[in-house]
């Protein structure tokens, strides 16, 4: 008798394991989530933290390419205006023209020079321009300063256009004109020299958008394989979870069988002993 109120109780423990490990399955199944030890759960915690860390750099380069893309379409804009205020100076330079073809040409160059102007203070994000530190062109005030374009991993000192060429050619817009011959014809250097300042900074722009996009490219890959990582550590196999319940009801199954045998026997033998 002893004897079968032993295996009595391996069956009931054995029950009760089987029924905890079916509602954690299904707990599992629902939620599509790992039941994690305290070692895993650490795991997770610290790569997660990485995998955000890595967007968030991602982010504030995008945050970068962004500032750089409004830099290059004003810059683009503005090599398209210097080039043509230049063919306008040259046609300028012209001994032969007459004094109302100049008035006309100089009417199309200020046009062109309130368009620059526009530029210069229309490339402003946040409240910084990228191009200048002053207001420029609004007061005939002369930047020599730099602008610095902070990203969240790399920032490159973009010399500013209001420099050099660049502050001569406001303060002629301001104040001068190509009236004359000899008006135009210093035009015509200032804003060859302007144009070169232009390109270079253009090319400064566009070899910082190459290197953001790759480092972009770089931090999201970094957070693509660890998040993979992560859900390969707590993301359920559902097929395999489907089984394995599939196992447990059996065997749940098969233990309550057992034990109303049990049963149906001990109150076989009991009958033999009134």
């Amino acid at each position: 008798m002893s004897s079968l109120n032993g295996l009595a109780a391996t069956l009931s423990q054995n029950v009760t394991s089987v029924q905890n490990e079916i509602v954690t399955t299904q707990s599992e199944l629902s939620s599509g989530k790992k039941t994690l030890n305290a070692a895993e759960v650490g795991i997770v915690t610290r790569l997660s933290a990485q995998v955000s860390g890595y967007n968030n750099v991602a982010t504030n380069v995008k945050s970068g390419l962004d500032l750089l893309s409004v830099t290059s379409t004003a810059l683009s804009s503005m090599t398209t205006i210097l080039s043509q205020m230049k063919d306008i100076a040259t046609q300028a330079a012209n001994a032969g023209l007459t004094t109302s073809d100049r008035i006309a040409l100089n009417s199309t160059f200020g046009q062109l020079a309130n368009q620059v102007s526009s530029l210069l203070k229309g490339a402003t994000v946040n409240s910084t321009n990228l191009l200048c530190t002053t207001a420029y062109l609004g007061d005939a005030s002369v930047n020599t300063g730099d602008q610095v374009l902070q990203t969240g991993l790399t920032s490159s000192n973009t010399t500013t256009l209001a420099s050099a060429a660049l502050d001569t050619t406001a303060a002629m817009v301001l104040t001068g004109n190509i009236l004359t011959q000899t008006a135009a014809a210093t035009y015509i250097d200032t804003l060859t020299t302007a144009l070169s300042l232009v390109s270079t900074k253009q090319s400064i722009v566009g070899a910082e958008q190459t290197g953001l996009k790759e480092q972009a490219t770089a931090a999201l890959s970094m957070a693509t394989n660890l998040q993979s990582t992560v859900d390969t550590i707590e993301n359920v196999d559902e097929t395999a979870l489907q089984a394995k319940l599939q196992q447990l009801n059996n065997q749940q199954s098969i233990d309550y069988y057992l034990i109303s045998q049990m049963n149906t026997a001990a109150s076989a033998m009991l009958t033999i002993f009134r």
